[in-house]
């Protein structure tokens, strides 16, 4: 493993992990939704199920640019995802994509506590205010 840098505290494998983590995140959820808009009917929840695959997407898109506030959402969209899963088998259809997507949320959130990557996301948006403040009255 490389060193931690002073204004980044997450080393290399912590970073790999946000960003190749995030930005597979949402080329699934990208996928689920292209197939919703191929195979689902236009109903109202259709509808809502678009906009839970939206938030997936931007969920994904803050855990690639390594946001604090990812770990959080993540936890949210995990069980919008779960919700997503359920309503398909509801309608006794079944999507492999979707079912892979509510597994992908239950991976990456075991990585990211495993890892202890909040924690360090945290730290990081805590160093790069300080060195916002610090910079604030001299530019």
């Amino acid at each position: 493993m490389s060193s931690v840098s002073p204004l980044n505290p997450l080393t290399e494998r912590q970073q790999n992990i946000c960003s190749y983590g995030g930005t597979f995140g949402l080329l699934l959820s990208l996928t689920c939704l292209i197939q919703h808009f191929v195979v689902a009917k236009s109903t109202w929840v259709t509808y809502i199920m678009v906009s839970l695959y939206f938030f997936a997407i931007l969920v994904f898109l803050l855990l690639a640019l390594q946001k604090k506030v990812a770990p959080v959402l993540l936890i949210i969209s995990t069980v919008f995802s779960l919700g997503i899963q359920y309503i398909w088998m509801k309608e006794y259809a079944f999507s492999l994509a979707v079912l892979f997507l509510f597994l992908y949320h239950v991976v990456i959130i075991v990585m990211l506590f495993t890892e202890q990557i909040p924690r360090q996301l945290i730290q990081k948006s805590k160093i790069e205010k300080q060195e916002q403040d610090q910079w604030a009255g001299k530019l």
